[in-house]
């Protein structure tokens, strides 16, 4: 399997990383609540932060270098996979992700010794435009074409497991996202392609027919292409945030 994701993300810190993240003018309890370790119930704490970010996350925070979350802009995305019932070569250009800022948070689990952080989220709904170009073989059913795509998913719930680290820059201690592991089902899911088959109308609304009456084969065959991109994308976002406050700024004793 080979996954390829491209993401420009309005970041001007990435385009001079050697010089180092600029801070911000404001403290990190500016831009949301702080949670301190030795806190009994620190995974309510996280949790409580987390939802109050939420409208921060949704509109965007350039001086955090946080691109909006709803919607979600993703310049490029490619996915490629071989073998079996499923090869698949597919290119999306100008993906646009709604539904994202609309996430519940259903249970927070942080270990502050270990490092980790437990999300349980449910999204209600999620909404995929992109410009496809694909070709390759979903189930027994052959694909290609390349246009407007609209991918559609009800009740996404989302488990998601993430080891941080602790790296020290210029003396102090900063937290650092090192893998995500990112679970995801759905209740429903509906897929329509534009002019597959080079515009063969018959043949594109059977092939959108049998993905929709197979959604659940056809997602559970290629989700953990979407699940390595989300965790690609949380772990980036994630660092971006923590590039800007020390361990003890976000975390105090």
């Amino acid at each position: 399997m080979e996954l390829l994701f491209y993401m420009i993300l309005l970041s001007p810190v990435l385009a001079s990383g050697a010089q180092g993240p600029k801070r911000p003018q404001k403290p990190a309890s500016a831009y949301f609540s702080i949670c301190h370790r030795s806190d009994p119930n620190i995974s309510g704490c996280i949790k409580n932060t987390i939802e109050d970010l939420r409208p921060t996350l949704i509109k965007g925070t350039p001086e955090l270098d946080l691109i909006p979350l709803d919607p979600l802009n993703i310049p490029r995305l490619e996915l490629r996979e071989g073998g079996g019932n499923f090869r698949f070569e597919q290119v999306l250009t100008n993906v646009t992700i709604h539904g994202l800022g609309a996430f519940k948070l259903l249970n927070v689990k942080a270990d502050t010794d270990n490092l980790t952080l437990d999300m349980h989220m449910l999204t209600p709904f999620m909404r995929f435009d992109a410009y496809y170009e694909m070709e390759g073989k979903v189930l027994v059913v052959p694909l290609s074409g390349k246009g407007d795509c609209v991918v559609n998913f009800t009740d996404v719930t989302t488990i998601a497991h993430t080891q941080l680290e602790l790296v020290t820059r210029d003396g102090d201690q900063y937290l650092n996202v090192q893998k995500v592991e990112w679970n995801i089902d759905a209740e429903n899911c509906h897929f329509h392609f534009n002019n597959l088959f080079g515009g063969d109308k018959a043949l594109g609304a059977n092939t959108n027919a049998f993905l929709n009456k197979n959604w659940r084969e056809a997602f559970d065959t290629f989700k953990y292409l979407a699940e390595e991109a989300f965790g690609i994308l949380f772990r980036d976002l994630t660092n971006r945030v923590y590039r800007h406050f020390t361990y003890k700024e976000l975390l105090p004793e």
